[in-house]
């Protein structure tokens, strides 16, 4: 997300953060089933919602802008049955999640996710981001690159905008005027490949922490965190994203060393409900092969 369009989209959420707020108010967005573990991590002012499940080397997942950590829930499940300790982590003023954010920027929400990992007892880990999550995780790993085994981002946008039709279509899905059937319209022809069903995506919505979020954006400097550190990256892009164009994660691939790009055709920028096996299989075949080289590394 570029300056230009962060300034945009504020405008469109400050006009519908109330509306949004109201409709995840009514479905508990934050809910998963009770195969997952529910636990509230807590540091002075903050608490954050975490779920996990599974066992093994951990993965730690953060949503996209305005999103719930359920979002991962399918990812989650098939990344836990591979062998794996998943935690999904609702960011502050999502879920039960709490805590200040008028005056922070991507530096502290990325501290969060740390200090998830300490009271945890995770030492090194996987770090996976989408869209706004994307970002947060890329400042993660520059922050403490040492903890970091692999580095994987979805939908990694921030250089080239979408174009100002795409703009104009994004800007119908947050529009309350407009009749409930047509946002659901502009939501598919903004975050979907042509065909693909997009109701999953027609709660979940956190409009006022969004706005929120996009804030931290703008405060922040993201030059220096950029390229995400120097642990091993995979860069998962749909070829039908107009939001974040896929030249943005070819850019990003061809900048970033030891990196690699998963690129699927029929995804848009949604990407999560709309092919989760063949995201999972990738996401789970660079997991196995960070986990084994790790392994292989000689002690020094």
């Amino acid at each position: 997300m570029g300056r230009l369009f962060l300034r945009r989209l504020i405008r469109a959420l400050f006009v519908t953060a109330c509306c949004l707020a109201a409709l995840v108010a009514s479905v508990g967005a934050s809910a998963l089933d009770n195969s997952w573990q529910r636990r509230v991590i807590s540091h002075g002012d903050v608490n954050l919602e975490v779920f996990q499940k599974g066992g093994g080397t951990a993965v730690l997942m953060h949503p996209s802008l305005g999103r719930p950590a359920r979002d991962f829930e399918d990812l989650g499940n098939r990344v836990a049955k591979a062998g794996y300790r998943v935690v999904l982590i609702n960011p502050r003023r999502i879920g039960g999640s709490s805590g200040p954010m008028e005056k922070v920027g991507l530096r502290e929400l990325a501290e969060d996710v740390w200090r998830v990992a300490d009271q945890l007892m995770i030492d090194r880990a996987f770090i996976l981001g989408q869209n706004f999550g994307n970002r947060v995780s890329r400042t993660v790993s520059s922050l403490q690159p040492e903890r970091v085994i692999g580095l994987v981002l979805m939908a990694a946008g921030g250089e080239i905008e979408p174009s100002d039709k795409v703009w104009a279509e994004f800007k119908k899905a947050f529009d309350p005027n407009l009749p409930k059937e047509r946002q659901m319209e502009a939501v598919a022809n903004s975050f979907f490949a042509p065909g693909n069903d997009a109701s999953a995506w027609r709660r979940g919505w956190n409009g006022e922490t969004a706005k929120l979020q996009v804030g931290a954006v703008e405060r922040t400097d993201f030059k220096p965190f950029y390229l995400g550190g120097t642990a091993p990256g995979l860069v998962m892009q749909g070829l039908d994203d107009k939001i974040a164009p896929a030249q943005n994660a070819w850019n990003l691939v061809n900048k970033r060393q030891n990196t690699r790009l998963a690129a699927f055709p029929n995804m848009g920028h949604a990407m999560l409900p709309e092919q989760p096996e063949a995201l999972a299989t990738a996401l789970i075949d660079f997991l196995n092969s960070q986990t084994q080289a790790n392994y292989n590394q000689p002690v020094q």
